[in-house]
């Protein structure tokens, strides 16, 4: 899933389930978030293909993020933005997969760690065409925390 649904995910959590709870909730609803069908590519060579849209996906979710986390802040729910970071931050596993065993291909820091398997593993369902699934949950996530 992109960083806006997890982030959208968290905050609406943050927003429904008492804070101590919304927290480790948050963390879980990524795994959940990243079993469902999005967008994404199965294969490196795959995602080689279709770079430029790829890039154009990650560009505009940085821009939906940001914007979602600054109007967060403006209207006071800092909590919710952090449980949102927590929803996310899982993912901080990919840009150290990518810069080391992807992009210098000198390391295989997916062999033996079973955090970074499992998270690869639920990852099954992503394709180019997922995004209209993730479109769809954000808007509906937008109105639900509005």
């Amino acid at each position: 899933m992109t960083f806006t649904n997890h982030l959208l995910t968290g905050a609406a959590l943050a927003k429904i389930l008492p804070l101590p709870v919304a927290i480790p909730a948050a963390l879980v609803s990524h795994f959940a978030l990243d079993a469902l069908p999005h967008f994404g590519f199965k294969t490196i060579e795959e995602r080689m293909r279709h770079m430029r849209a790829f890039k154009a996906v990650v560009a505009l979710d940085g821009i939906a993020a940001a914007v979602i986390a600054g109007w967060l802040i403006q209207n006071g729910h800092v909590w919710w933005l952090i449980s949102g970071l927590v929803a996310c931050s899982p993912d901080l596993a990919w840009i150290y997969r990518f810069t080391v065993e992807e992009k210098f291909g000198r390391a295989k820091p997916t062999e033996g760690n079973r955090f970074i398997q499992f998270h690869r593993n639920i990852q099954r369902y992503e394709r180019l065409w997922g995004i209209t699934v993730e479109v769809m949950y954000s808007l509906s996530l937008y109105v639900a925390i509005r």
